[in-house]
């Protein structure tokens, strides 16, 4: 990864030399919401169990839509002007740290089986709940277009609105998974049932937000404002952009066994500090 981001610094940086009047750059915080989308957006545990290496039965259950759950980013932004006239144009790649969450609840979700004499030992709906995490390095690709402040205006603290819009190329660096009440309740359920009966063994399958694929792409939309002079202390630039961003990705992630045809996406304030 430290190859991957000189490779996309180098040039950022070169940009930065060859149009320095013309050239911005600088950190930004982002926090918000993020969850996942599609027709299987739910999350399906399944236990198979066999006996001897002959099928005994599995039991499965399924969580509701998933819900939303807290999302952040961090990292650096880089603005070279394209266009300047009456509103200016400008390429703004960014090289970003993401984490996206995910939460399946599940709520008197019904255990099934195949296997009547298996399934009477467990309890017959299950609640609780999945937390995911998944943290990504980020590089989006974005065209701004900025609004241009008459001379006179441009000594005011207020520096003109926004919008923005581009792709974004995604690396997954790592996935997090936590089970909760009911959920962790059956896990432990099935191992003990497992450790009562020689020769039993019980597998969970993969499903949804299992795994995921490691590369992806993104659609990135958002809008803001700028001002500069916030504190009045006549600090460095003392410049921010505030905006609102949302993303989400352009094709299905879901790459486990069972597969699940959904998308993350995320909805965030962002605070930047031109540098």
């Amino acid at each position: 990864m430290n190859k991957r981001a000189l490779l996309i610094l180098l040039p950022i940086m070169l940009i930065g030399v060859l149009g320095a009047e013309t050239f911005e750059w600088g950190i930004r915080y982002m926090g918000g919401i993020s969850s996942a989308f599609g027709e299987d957006d739910s999350h399906t545990l399944r236990y198979e169990i066999d006996n001897a290496g002959v099928h005994l039965a599995y039991l499965e259950t399924e969580s509701n839509t998933a819900d939303l759950t807290y999302a952040q980013g961090a990292g650096f932004y880089f603005m070279q002007c394209i266009s300047k006239e009456k509103d200016s144009l400008w390429f703004q790649p960014e090289l970003l740290w993401q984490r996206y969450g995910v939460r399946y609840e599940f709520e008197q979700a019904p255990l099934v089986g195949d296997n009547p004499a298996v399934l009477a030992n467990f309890a017959p709906t299950i609640n609780g709940h999945i937390d995911y995490t998944s943290d990504y390095i980020s590089v989006p690709l974005l065209l701004r277009l900025k609004q241009e402040l008459p001379e006179e205006q441009k000594q005011n603290q207020y520096q003109g609105a926004y919008i923005y819009f581009g792709p974004a190329y995604s690396y997954l660096l790592q996935q997090n998974k936590r089970i909760r009440s009911g959920v962790k309740l059956l896990d432990e359920d099935i191992a003990a049932f497992v450790s009562t009966n020689p020769g039993s063994h019980a597998e969970l399958q993969e499903s949804g937000m299992d795994k995921i694929v490691t590369h992806q792409l993104r659609l990135v939309v958002g809008t803001g404002i700028q001002l500069k002079d916030v504190f009045k202390l006549g600090l460095y630039k003392d410049t921010f952009n505030i905006d609102l961003r949302a993303d989400m990705n352009m094709f299905k992630v879901g790459d486990a066994g069972q597969s699940k045809d959904f998308k993350l996406y995320s909805a965030m304030l962002s605070l930047g500090y031109k540098l």
